[in-house]
């Protein structure tokens, strides 16, 4: 590893410019018409800035590029996470469709697979039975598969003001503590992991709710969310695969554990009653906590906390050795769990909440029937903005 006195400057400076950038363009992104409107889902009562995706892309960007060690395949890994932040911050802008969305998605995949070689081809002994390898070509498929499911699911989980910057925190906090623990050194990953933290941490200070912060003064949009999403799922791939892999595959989605669950719930749930899966409403855990009550920050703080107990589990299983298999089928059981009591208290409390502006609290709304989750019109379906 690096001495921590050669990576300070780095750090500093990732810290610092994303702490700027975001303090000057506030201002001027509400003149510009950069900001996300209260409408439909969401529940701030005022247009809130969206730049906080870009002020964190530049800040890693040369963070990176200041470090003294850097990660592997470092000039394909800025080319994507540049490109993502691009079509993000159109789509905040203009919304764009969910195809090209996805076609600029898969593209920064190809260029994490073909550019840096980063690819999941080892799944790992899931079953039992031995390792799970892939071929080339089906390997590259899944790799676009699995890193674009990740990338929206941070996108679709951005919707408190805080969750999507701490669970990417908590996140990356897990993986370095893996890289520390690791036999070998790899002092790129590692710095580059701890600029990731501290370009997020500038991020928080203006986005997360605090007792001298009643709600966020800036937004990461879907500029951020999908760019902090890829990079994350650059390093659970890169970190997992190969000889000097630091963790096993299952440790991966056990560390991103919560909006996988979360995404891939809410994307059954929209289907069996008839809705476009892609297509954004409040049927997310963080709505769910907000329908019977809590605040905001307590829903965030709750989550937050369930992400980093799960992650730990994952971590310690991996650390003592635990089969595989047993954390696949562990984790299956997990999801089954989430989902149904998941599905059965949103059939409970299946009322839209009403935000009460002098505490950003919510409370459930008496509606009729009709007027339920499971109703179209309960849930304006314009995917716009952070989501909330």
């Amino acid at each position: 590893m690096e001495s921590i006195a050669r990576i300070v400057g780095p750090l500093l400076l990732a810290f610092g410019v994303c702490v700027v950038l975001i303090a000057l363009l506030i201002r001027p992104a509400r003149s510009w018409g950069w900001v996300d409107r209260p409408a439909g889902r969401k529940h701030h009562p005022t247009p809130v800035p969206l730049v906080g995706g870009v002020a964190m892309c530049i800040a890693y960007g040369l963070g990176l590029l200041a470090l003294p060690a850097r990660p592997e395949a470092c000039q394909a890994l800025l080319i994507a996470m540049v490109l993502l932040t691009l079509i993000g911050l159109y789509d905040d802008l203009r919304a764009a469709r969910p195809t090209i969305r996805f076609v600029f998605q898969g593209g920064a995949v190809l260029i994490m697979a073909l550019g840096g070689g980063v690819t999941l081809d080892n799944l790992g002994d899931l079953f039992g039975l031995g390792n799970v390898t892939l071929p080339k070509g089906v390997a590259l498929l899944f790799t676009v598969f699995c890193v674009v499911g990740v990338i929206n699911a941070f996108n679709m989980i951005d919707g408190l003001d805080g969750l999507a910057g701490g669970l990417a925190l908590i996140a990356a906090g897990w993986l370095i503590v893996l890289l520390r623990n690791a036999p070998l050194a790899h002092a790129g990953d590692h710095n580059a992991l701890l600029a990731l933290i501290m370009v997020i941490a500038g991020f928080l200070c203006f986005n997360l709710r605090h007792r001298w912060r009643s709600r966020a003064s800036v937004f990461m949009g879907d500029a951020g969310s999908t760019m902090l999403g890829f990079v994350l799922a650059w390093f659970l791939v890169h970190l997992s695969q190969g000889q000097e892999a630091v963790m096993r595959p299952m440790t991966a989605v056990w560390l991103l554990a919560l909006p996988l669950m979360d995404t891939i719930s809410v994307m059954i749930r929209r289907a069996c009653i008839g809705h476009n899966p892609f297509v954004a409403d409040r049927r997310h855990l963080h709505h769910l906590l907000l329908s019977v009550g809590l605040s905001d920050g307590r829903a965030t703080a709750l989550l937050l906390i369930a992400a980093l107990l799960v992650g730990a589990v994952g971590v310690v299983a991996y650390e003592l050795g635990v089969p595989e298999y047993y954390q696949f089928y562990a984790f299956l059981a997990l999801f089954g769990l989430y989902h149904g009591l998941t599905t059965h208290f949103w059939r409970r409390y299946s009322q839209p909440v009403a935000p009460l502006a002098e505490t950003g609290a919510t409370k459930p709304r008496e509606v009729p029937r009709a007027a339920s989750v499971a109703t179209p019109a309960a849930f304006p379906s314009k995917p716009t903005g952070n989501g909330k």
